[in-house]
């Protein structure tokens, strides 16, 4: 005859080996058990999440100080902490974390910039006047040249792109064409150039072009210019503004056949 659960001696243990003066078997509670699973799969996507974002921060370090070609992934591993195996279980190759660095960077740009574009998407079935547009102008260099100051790492990737002609960048792009941003700015430029505001002999493109290289080129040559300018303040927070404010004039004089509206 078998013996019943409840019929064992008072302090034996039950099956998970905890003492419960019964000796009863513990029953699985269906609901728990299941929200149990949950949490220890939320828990480790939690940590796969944070491995994958300290390698791409240690990666990004790592690119800017020593570029794609001369960047290793044993001292990105290193850098971040994690075997270079699991940097190849995210990421595939160095190509494939180098694609998730410049991505992060693509979204920034694109999110923080979205602000300095309202006037540019917003108002595309009237002409723009002269007030709008200079605003525009002097907004949009601004909020360049303080990115870059604020996201140095990204100023020394681009570099490392520029000095290495850009052959990674043109791998990853993978047939996109340009920026999201830069056709309605052209658009925006070219009908403040119907509109009389903007020269007509410049470019949309060029104009672009030469703010994003005037903005990052001032970053990145601080150092150069320390020898060509000893003694001069070219990198407190009152020298960037005043870098800054130079740049916009620079591009608004150039650029402008009008001044604004009173």
């Amino acid at each position: 005859m078998a013996i019943e659960a409840e019929s064992t001696p008072a302090g034996d243990r039950t099956h998970d080996g905890s003492p419960n003066g019964r000796g009863r078997e513990r029953r699985r509670e269906p609901g728990r058990e299941r929200g149990r699973d949950r949490g220890m799969v939320r828990g480790r996507e939690r940590d796969a999440a944070a491995a994958r974002e300290a390698i791409r921060r240690a990666a990004e370090e790592v690119f800017a100080r020593d570029g794609f070609a001369g960047a290793r992934v044993d001292a990105i591993a290193a850098a971040a902490g994690y075997n270079k195996a699991l940097i190849f279980h995210y990421y595939g190759d160095k190509l494939g974390l180098y694609r998730a660095v410049v991505g992060r960077m693509k979204e920034n740009v694109q999110g923080e910039f979205a602000a300095v574009l309202t006037p540019v998407v917003s108002g595309q079935a009237t002409p723009p006047t002269a007030r709008e547009v200079r605003a525009f102008i002097a907004g949009a260099v601004r909020w360049t040249f303080d990115y870059y100051g604020d996201h140095p790492l990204a100023a020394r990737i681009l570099a490392w792109e520029a000095a290495e002609g850009w052959c990674t960048f043109t791998m990853i792009k993978d047939g996109e064409g340009g920026a999201a941003w830069v056709s309605p700015v052209a658009a925006y430029l070219r009908r403040a150039q119907a509109a009389g505001i903007v020269r007509p002999d410049l470019d949309p493109v060029l104009i672009i072009a030469n703010a994003i290289t005037l903005t990052l080129n001032y970053h990145l040559a601080i150092p150069r210019y320390r020898l060509f300018f000893p003694g001069v303040d070219l990198d407190s927070r009152a020298a960037l503004a005043r870098a800054r404010e130079q740049i916009v004039i620079q591009l608004l004089d150039g650029t402008l056949l009008v001044a604004p509206e009173v």
